[in-house]
């Protein structure tokens, strides 16, 4: 995480200045290429040696040295490309789904017949090299008056995927991105506007690994081929090949001599099948070698670096053929002009070597879990608040001083936890960071001192918000439609603003235009339209889904009121959580502050369990706004309840939580779905691939242990049994379901014998005991003997005291004659619960006060919303 840490944008991960020198070198490409097909033409015998051994030579390193995107900006085919655009003709077309899942093979299959065209006509026939070259122009230009966006250099021109080979997943260094001014969104992943982002959403296609795998042996058989048709190497590196003009007629005909064979060893084989069948034998040798390479040396790699998972291996065998290809390419390319030049060779070599060094070793130790960290980090430095001091350019150090800032102001931490949330929300809705590596970026969390438990809320709070606008065509989770609509906004606003000025009308053929030139469906424009003429009055589409949450969570709740065990308990407890958080937002949503006296009763008849009191706070809320949506409201509640009480059993209710956003939710229900026997093969396996952790490690233990491949005995509490567990204990029912969270992940659950010492007097402790069955005794040594002080039950803790203060244990603990299990909870995290946990503190209060006071009773329990700890009977 050391790239510069200037202004992050959309458009790209860092804000790098253009250099001055692009735009001259663009035209001069361009001229070049435009001459190219009347130089070869007129001085045929040329040609060959120009094109092939000279700028073609130079290209690769050229596009290293530069930077993918400064090529993508200079590249001649992608001028002619973007012609008809220029001359308001742009394509409208968009590639088929076909085309967007397999155009590595498509793009390949172009270039190996382009080298195939090559060892049979182009190489030294100036009328074929220039028809070649014309060929090619004329379908960028007919693709890109078809075709939307880039869709030629992204899914059809030969070089595109040479062009990534060499650059990916970034280059030498930072380069401003190549996205078009009018983003089209003609590609999800769009490398033009985030290069890496577009490398690691692809790392695990098929066609991209066939295509890497490939490229080296379709390099080396190439140029081998000369060997093979002359039988010697001067054939390739004296440059006879740059100006043979009769190859074309000879080479779909047997061979008879030295000059029209096709291999030296059987001149009758045609030159053209002969080449043919050198560059598909390459092509397959290469692929079956590296396949192998990475089923062997990948499982080694794994078991010796826990944290390489498959994308991470595949990463280095890319980096692996990436550097194969580039130096057997220099081997060979431009050798027949360079060692014209005394002394050339070896320093070009030199240039090339090390070239290829430095990026091998810039990839090599390049991660996903880097490039996200960093996409994140950028969005916090984003919202750097000091005008006093600049953000630092590495974004190690920058991070590290936004978290000292924002810790020591006042309310710090809460702008902070805010800060993070905005820059996930927009990191997720870019499209170059998923909710899967945004749970595990456990470093960065580290450094902006944000809890796992904190983390946790904020990513369920952003899967409602994702949720809910999952519908809405204008906040699609993707850079290329974020950027598309971002565009065709402004152009659509320009144009309306014009219209009311001169007090028109709107005309239809201009919008039309519009939106054939930024690519926008009828729905979007839509979406579009009414936000920008403010005639946004229908209800929004989150609305709809707190109603669902709201009555959905409602009908699940009547059901476990009947039939309560822990398992439902819990479920209920994080149910009526997420209703309230749905019922707050709502609220919001319409101008009602949920804190507010004045709105606290309707908050209150919201969240009744009488749906006909809920109807009620619905016509209240509906007082509130214009009467269309008032009528809407009525509706989406109606249709949410009836929806609802479809849901004829416990079963069914649990099983529509499973597609709950929030993850605790899904937790839950799938334990007690588990528990009811409702589970079915194919939702745990699903599951057992879902993005958060503990939902995983339930499905999995439910699979297990209904294949009876593992028993409870076996396994031990998992962490879901230790949350239902540690909430049945008064001290912890309060608490939310990522604190509990916290708290099961950090304890560990042990059984002691009768008698067993859970802890001595004397003795250093930093743990917390808390009694899940069976009971213990407090002992005090009084002068030669051992004496009872005190005793717990199930439901109690034990060993505070040593957590909240260093000094020893001040008494020793025992198990009880039925002996006991406990959950043991380190200190830190226990003492992280309690500065985060009013209600906490208030029970560990409560006991240690009863101690003082040698009550041999509990402290007196309160309302159960308000827990009060079980106070031990005993100090330890």
């Amino acid at each position: 995480m050391h790239e510069p840490a200037g202004k992050a944008s959309a458009r790209g991960p860092t804000a790098v200045p253009e250099v001055a020198w692009l735009e001259p070198v663009r035209w001069f490409a361009l001229a070049v290429f435009v001459a190219l097909p009347v130089f070869a033409f007129l001085v045929p015998r040329l040609a060959g040696r120009v094109v092939w051994t000279v700028v073609i030579a130079l290209l690769p390193l050229m596009i290293v040295l530069g930077g993918y995107h400064r090529w993508r900006r200079i590249c001649p085919l992608a001028w002619f490309m973007q012609l008809p655009a220029r001359l308001g003709r742009p394509g409208e077309r968009r590639a088929s789904p076909w085309l967007q899942a397999n155009y590595y093979y498509v793009v390949f299959a172009v270039f190996w017949v382009s080298l195939w065209l090559r060892l049979v006509a182009t190489n030294g026939h100036g009328e074929a090299l220039a028809g070649f070259l014309l060929l090619l122009t004329l379908a960028a230009l007919v693709f890109g008056a078809v075709y939307t966006g880039k869709t030629w250099c992204n899914y059809l021109c030969p070089v595109s995927f040479v062009e990534k080979i060499y650059t990916e997943p970034r280059g030498l260094r930072p380069t401003p991105n190549s996205q078009c001014v009018k983003c089209t969104a003609c590609k999800p992943a769009c490398p033009d506007i985030n290069q890496e982002n577009g490398y690691w959403k692809e790392i695990l296609s098929r066609p991209k690994r066939f295509v890497y795998f490939a490229f080296p042996g379709l390099v080396i058989s190439f140029y081998f081929y000369y060997y093979l048709q002359a039988g010697s190497w001067e054939y390739y590196f004296g440059g006879t090949w740059t100006h043979e003009q009769d190859v074309l007629r000879t080479a779909f005909l047997p061979g008879a001599d030295a000059k029209t064979a096709g291999f030296y060893f059987l001149p009758a084989v045609p030159r053209a099948v002969a080449a043919l069948l050198t560059l598909a034998l390459g092509t397959l040798l290469s692929y079956g070698l590296f396949t192998q390479v990475e089923r062997l040396a990948g499982g080694r790699w794994r078991e010796r670096r826990a944290e390489l998972d498959q994308a991470g291996v595949r990463h280095w065998m890319f980096t692996i053929t990436a550097f194969a290809a580039f130096i057997t390419f220099y081997t060979f390319a431009g050798a027949p002009t360079i060692r014209l030049v005394t002394g050339a060779p070896h320093l070009f070599q030199i240039l090339v070597v090390a070239t290829a060094t430095l990026f091998l070793a810039r990839r090599f130790t390049r991660r996903q879990q880097a490039f996200a960290e960093e996409t994140l980090a950028r969005q916090i430095i984003r919202r750097w608040e000091w005008t006093d001091v600049k953000p630092p350019e590495d974004l190690r150090q920058a991070l590290m001083l936004h978290t000292i800032r924002s810790q020591t102001q006042a309310g710090g931490y809460a702008r902070l936890l805010e800060v993070y949330k905005e820059a996930v929300r927009e990191a997720v809705a870019s499209g170059f960071v998923s909710r899967a590596e945004v749970q595990r970026l456990e470093s960065l969390r580290t450094q902006l001192q944000i809890s796992q438990a904190d983390h946790e809320k904020t990513m369920t709070d952003l899967a409602e918000e994702e949720r809910a606008r999952i519908t809405d065509p204008v906040f699609q989770a993707s850079a290329e439609k974020r950027l598309q609509l971002e565009a065709y906004v402004h152009a659509l606003q320009s144009y309306l603003e014009r219209v009311s000025q001169a007090a028109m009308v709107p005309h239809d053929s201009v919008i039309r235009h519009l939106r054939q030139e930024y690519a926008v469906s009828s729905e979007e424009h839509a979406a579009v339209l009414d936000d920008l003429l403010g005639k946004g009055q229908g209800i929004a589409t989150h609305v709809a889904k707190a109603f669902e949450v709201v009555e959905g969570a409602s009908r699940t709740l009547q059901f476990l009121g009947t039939a309560p065990s822990a398992a439902g308990l819990f479920l209920a407890d994080v149910l009526a959580r997420r209703r309230a958080r749905a019922v707050d937002g709502l609220m919001r949503g319409f101008g009602c502050d949920p804190a507010d006296d004045t709105f606290r009763n309707l908050r209150d008849r919201l969240l009744s369990e009488d749906e006909a009191v809920r109807e009620a706070a619905v016509e209240a809320l509906g007082g509130h706004v214009g009467t269309a949506v008032a009528v809407r409201l009525r509706e989406v509640r109606r249709e949410a309840a009836r929806q609802a009480k479809t849901r004829k059993t416990l079963a069914e209710a649990a099983g529509a939580d499973l597609a709950s956003a929030d993850p605790y939710t899904r937790v839950a229900a799938l334990y007690l779905l588990g528990e009811l026997a409702a589970t079915d093969e194919e939702t745990l396996t699903t599951l057992g691939r879902d993005e958060h952790e503990v939902l995983r490690e339930t499905a999995l233990c439910l699979i297990l242990r209904g294949a009876g491949l593992e028993s409870r005995e076996e396994t031990g509490l998992v962490t879901v049994e230790k949350m239902i567990a540690l909430r049945s204990v008064p001290l912890f029912s309060s608490l939310a379901p990522e604190d509990l969270a916290s708290l099961a992940r950090a304890s560990r659950e042990t059984m002691f014998a009768p008698g067993q010492a859970l802890c001595k007097e004397g003795e250093p402790g930093d743990e917390v005991f808390v009694l899940l069955s069976g009971d213990v005794q407090v002992l005090r040594q009084d002068g030669a003997e051992q004496k009872q002080v005190g005793g717990e039950k199930a439901g109690g803790f034990i060993g505070e005291m040593a957590v909240l203060d260093p000094a020893p244990r001040a008494a020793t603990v025992v198990a009880g004659p039925e002996g006991t299990r406990v959950l043991r909870l380190g200190g830190g995290v226990f003492r992280e619960v309690l500065r985060g946990n009013p209600s906490v503190v208030q029970g560990v209060i409560r006991a240690l006060v009863a101690r003082l006071r040698g009550s041999q009773a509990r402290p007196r329990t309160e309302d159960k919303s308000q827990s009060v700890g079980a106070g031990s009977r005993g100090p330890a």
